[in-house]
């Protein structure tokens, strides 16, 4: 209850993916409303190897950067803002501080060890500075290696993307509107509870051997170098 692991991942508010649809023979175009929105939108998850996870971090486009816990909303997220609504060191500083208050009463002043990867806004020193004073142990996978090590990249992300549109195109449909900053929350809220289960987070510690610790949990073959490879294709005339 003491092992937590972050992560970021991205979404964009309209449709952007080419998808397949069933409709009547003979008719040639098919027609379903999609917003066309491409705004980046930055979501940051935490889980803890016990399954549980504390309200994610959501990062919108904005003027500048900031971070809030929205403890009136029912998933009670906390919201950041960037100029590109990607993730930064002063986002994550004050992150960490939030993570901090939630998580300090369940820990009972034991330490807390923090999975990331080697993203830099993860290592300044301003955070680092906090993460020594409040007794929470950073940890970080080795370069190029998430897919293996990131219980979140293995078990979590691939659910929650396919959770998120269900619920987008569940909203377009019933709302005749695209997904905006304003409904975001209510959009993801949604695929946030349907994917991160008990089980599935307790799965991506597991999976990954991080907790039970088991290294027998990672293959030699997973961590080959990769090998050059070239093919050559031809177009029918």
């Amino acid at each position: 209850d003491c092992i937590y692991a972050c992560d970021e991942t991205g979404f964009m508010m309209g449709h952007h993916k080419r998808s397949k649809v069933f409709g009547p023979t003979g008719q040639k175009i098919q027609h379903q409303q999609h917003g066309e929105n491409r705004e980046n939108v930055t979501v940051l998850p935490c889980i803890c190897a016990d399954g549980t996870c504390i309200p994610p971090l959501v990062i919108l486009k904005g003027s500048s950067y900031m971070v809030k816990w929205k403890e009136n909303d029912p998933l009670k997220a906390m919201l950041g803002h960037s100029k590109k609504g990607w993730t930064s060191g002063e986002i994550c500083a004050s992150w960490l501080e939030a993570f901090d208050k939630m998580t300090k009463e369940k820990t009972r002043g034991r330490a807390r060890i923090l999975l990331v990867d080697g993203h830099k806004s993860h290592f300044t020193l301003e955070l680092l500075t906090y993460a020594r004073q409040h007794n929470i142990h950073i940890l970080c996978y080795p370069s190029h290696s998430t897919h293996i090590y990131q219980g979140l990249d293995v078990t979590c992300f691939a659910p929650l993307k396919a959770a998120y549109t269900k619920e987008r195109e569940k909203f377009e449909q019933e709302n005749h509107q695209a997904v905006t900053k304003s409904t975001f929350l209510a959009v993801y809220g949604a695929a946030h509870v349907e994917a991160f289960s008990p089980e599935t987070i307790r799965s991506a510690f597991r999976k990954t051997g991080a907790w039970p610790y088991d290294p027998a949990k990672i293959k030699d073959d997973q961590l080959k170098p990769s090998r050059a490879t070239s093919t050559t294709t031809e177009l029918p005339l």
